[in-house]
């Protein structure tokens, strides 16, 4: 690798020479591997379609011997989230010359093919940046449907979604052919004889798309600790400030990303993430974070609303941010897979990281989309570390249930306090004596306590502010501070004292009213956001194949 990283980056025509000369080669098979990564510096500002041809070649390159383990992952990578039709076809090419079938497969092809088939483009392998034509062209959906009839046996538990598919209609002429001679080799298979069960549902362990850390051989986090991030309430923090204190589980993306099954469902994810922490009381022990390649684009506008569009839980514990001096520390730090062209990223990887206390990798999940719990369960791993406890041991945290309700009560006792308090002394005496006190009317008039209440009164409303910000609800607020005012009002001796009356009502109500905005918030249902957001995916993919000016 470190030959060709030392010469120029080389033009298309110099590049697919070179992709030929290397797949010649098997003693330099690790370096044709490793243009597949997307942060080679081959890709560094080059457009996306151009990207898109140059990864196909290498795939398509590949597929001319067997493939490994290592490259299996980059094969399944295109069929589990490519929405390019040259690349999901090359990927599709490429599985079968991987001497291993098995039924693990089968459900990487079937999502290809439910994801490529309304955009079933006809392509060409015959040559680097080829027209497709009648006699030479193939296409996605028939490549996949070949793939499909390669696994033979292998398929029989997909078997019924294929005929679904096929029976749905809109297949070319060519593909119906493909499909016929699928199903009747998938079909003849039920006849024979069983398959074994050892190893026929499970991904090679070689397939290093999970990987984790030992507590002793994770890499420490000083030349990033004090890199700066902006969340999206545009509150700055750093990363020793977030990452440090608590386990965490990260995840990256950004907001003119095309691809809906990379970013916009990595954040959808990220809420069902959160949505499972808080069911497991974990919530307050692990934090969660989505990280934005597009730091120049993506403000804190930006990243706010698209997480709120994915139902993304935002505290303090909770956050969506962009570094405030660029992507690079990020980029080396993480060892991210990712690419631009000038700010705008041309090609990125999936991935997640769950990081330990000290803000250091303990696991990565890569290239695949991750099951939400398996990033939990590892979190919880990480958790125990922290608490010298097995992860079955891992107690949530109880809250005194007095606490969110005492918050209205202690304000309005506060109004109350300032809104009623004695003037001199003989009214303290007056004041005693009228609610019958025995024995207190000898305490002492204190004037002090007076500014304490206003202060308590005034940190009451401060509270509610940022509970407002919060929760982006803020009637609360307006209801204290309105009470706030009248009470005031009422102090400054214009004959206005019964007007103190309605000023602690206020109070009282907005108090109230900020409380159980908070809870609320806390406790919002992500199912109608996730079903607006397959919706919207659908239309985005749809929308994807008018314009090839963003890819992820």
């Amino acid at each position: 690798m470190d030959d060709l990283v030392t010469t120029k980056a080389p033009s298309e025509s110099e590049f697919a020479d070179l992709v030929d000369s290397l797949a010649a080669d098997p003693n330099r098979r690790q370096q044709l591997t490793d243009l597949l990564r997307e942060d080679y510096p081959f890709y560094d500002q080059r457009g996306a379609a151009t990207i898109v041809e140059m990864r196909g070649w290498v795939l398509l390159a590949l597929a001319r011997t067997e493939i490994s383990d290592e490259e299996l992952l980059f094969v399944l990578e295109e069929l589990d989230a490519g929405v390019d039709p040259y690349l999901v076809a090359a990927a599709a090419c490429a599985l079968r010359s991987y001497p291993n079938p098995n039924s693990a497969l089968a459900p990487f092809v079937l999502r290809a093919l439910n994801q490529i088939r309304y955009h079933d483009d006809p392509v060409s392998f015959q040559a680097y940046g080829d027209y497709a034509t009648s006699a030479s062209g193939t296409s996605p959906v028939r490549e996949l449907l070949a793939t499909a009839a390669w696994l033979g046996p292998h398929a029989r538990r997909v078997l019924p979604e294929i005929e679904a598919i096929v029976q749905s209609g809109g297949l070319s002429k060519k593909a119906m052919l493909e499909a016929d001679r699928a199903l009747e080799i998938i079909r003849r298979s039920d006849q024979a004889e069983p398959l074994d069960s050892d190893n026929c549902c499970t991904l090679p362990a070689a397939l290093l798309s999970k990987i984790s850390w030992s507590s002793n051989s994770r890499h420490g986090t000083e030349q990033i600790d004090e890199t700066v991030f902006e969340d999206q309430d545009s509150a700055r923090i750093t990363f020793k400030e977030f990452f440090h204190g608590h386990p965490s589980i990260v995840v990256f993306f950004y907001t003119r990303c095309g691809n809906p099954l990379k970013c916009s469902l990595t954040i959808t994810k990220l809420a069902r993430i959160q949505k499972l922490l808080e069911e497991q009381g974990l919530v307050d022990q692990i934090n969660t974070a989505a990280l934005t390649y597009d730091p120049a684009f993506d403000l804190p506008v930006r990243i706010r609303s698209y997480g709120q569009n994915r139902s993304v839980r935002l505290g303090a514990g909770h956050r969506m941010l962009r570094t405030t001096e660029g992507i690079n520390a990020l980029r080396n730090h993480f060892k991210l897979g990712v690419n631009f062209i000038e700010s705008l990223v041309n090609r990125h990887r999936i991935e997640a990281y769950v990081l330990d206390a000290k803000g250091r990798i303990a696991a990565s999940f890569e290239r695949l989309h991750w099951d939400e719990q398996e990033l939990i369960d590892r979190a919880v791993e990480v958790l125990s570390e922290k608490n010298d406890l097995p992860p079955t041991e891992i107690v949530p945290p109880r809250r005194p249930a007095i606490t969110r309700s005492a918050s209205p009560v202690l304000a309005t006792l506060a109004s109350l306090g300032v809104a009623f308090f004695p003037k001199c002394p003989i009214c303290w005496s007056a004041y005693l004596s009228l609610f019958g006190i025995a024995g207190l009317n000898q305490i002492p008039y204190s004037p002090w306590l007076q500014p304490i209440l206003i202060t308590a009164m005034l940190i009451n409303i401060v509270s509610v502010w940022l509970r407002a910000r919060v929760t982006r609800q803020r009637w609360g607020l307006y209801l204290v501070s309105a009470g706030a005012l009248v009470i005031i009002v009422g102090k400054m001796g214009f004959g206005w004292e019964k007007a103190a009356i309605p000023g602690v009502l206020l109070t009282l109500a907005g108090s109230v009213v900020s409380a159980m905005s908070s809870r609320a918030s806390r406790k919002n249902s992500t199912g109608l956001l996730n079903e607006l957001w397959r919706g919207r995916s659908s239309i985005n993919l749809r929308r994807l194949w008018f314009s090839q000016s963003w890819r992820g």
